[in-house]
């Protein structure tokens, strides 16, 4: 489970493009790539905008009406599939 005031960004060299509805985000030395529905587009960008954890939650419950626990299963699972390829990191 992520803490809810930790902060996390993508790395440096990471692309990050907006196609459609749908988001691609390229790892170019390595080739390690995710595609994002709209929802998960939302996540990374309020985390790149430099929110919290706890600060997305909170934001994606407003938004969407989704349970709080919910939001917090899958910013979890994809923050950590994210810093597993090395496409995150924690923000300072």
């Amino acid at each position: 489970m992520l803490a809810q005031t930790n902060k996390y960004q993508l790395v440096s060299n990471v692309l990050f493009q907006k196609v459609d509805d749908e988001t691609v985000i390229l790892e170019p030395e390595n080739g390690n790539y995710f595609t994002l529905d709209p929802v998960g587009t939302f996540m990374i960008e309020n985390l790149q905008e430099g929110k919290s954890v706890g600060q997305v939650i909170e934001l994606m419950n407003t938004k969407y009406e989704v349970s709080v626990e919910q939001v917090t299963t899958d910013l979890t699972e994809l923050v950590s599939n994210m810093l597993a390829q090395n496409l995150m990191v924690e923000a300072n």
